[in-house]
């Protein structure tokens, strides 16, 4: 019986080493080396970069979008509440402030600041008043200023 397995690991190196022999003769003949080169992992790396690059792009330009959209709903909610209390107590709030304070609150603390965390800013006068918001650069006076006018402003 010992025989027998002596010949079949016998067989067996010599069938491992005709493999190792055609391998290495396959290698010496095309030049191929099994892996990756360091250029083959760089371009890798390259590529996914530029594809995270766009996708970051993508979804904080539409975070962006997002926030105007909120801002313009919440500008001209706070306006439309602005108009309600000057119908009913005949004259505009004198600050946003005012409609935070007391009981009869009409608007929260947080509903007065934009969604970049900035205050809205109100000015009336007898027959008009102007709400707005910086926008995303967050200085009022520029081009992306969202701003609401009641009546005669």
């Amino acid at each position: 019986m010992q025989n027998y397995f002596d010949q079949w690991a016998q067989l067996i190196a010599q069938l491992r080493s005709q493999v190792r022999r055609q391998m290495h003769t396959m290698r010496r003949r095309t030049g191929v080396q099994p892996g990756m080169t360091l250029i083959e992992i760089m371009v890798v790396i390259v590529i996914i970069g530029v594809l995270g690059s766009a996708l970051a792009y993508g979804v904080f330009g539409a975070l962006g979008e997002a926030k105007e959209d909120v801002c313009r709903s919440q500008v001209a909610n706070v306006g439309q509440i602005i108009e309600a209390y000057e119908a009913k107590k005949g004259d505009y709030p004198s600050s946003l402030q005012e409609m935070t304070e007391g009981k009869n609150a009409k608007l929260k603390p947080e509903n007065i600041k934009d969604p970049w965390k900035k205050d809205l800013q109100y000015q009336s006068s007898g027959d008009g008043f102007t709400l707005c918001s910086g926008g995303s650069d967050k200085r009022t006076g520029t081009e992306d200023d969202i701003c609401y006018g009641g009546k005669g402003k």
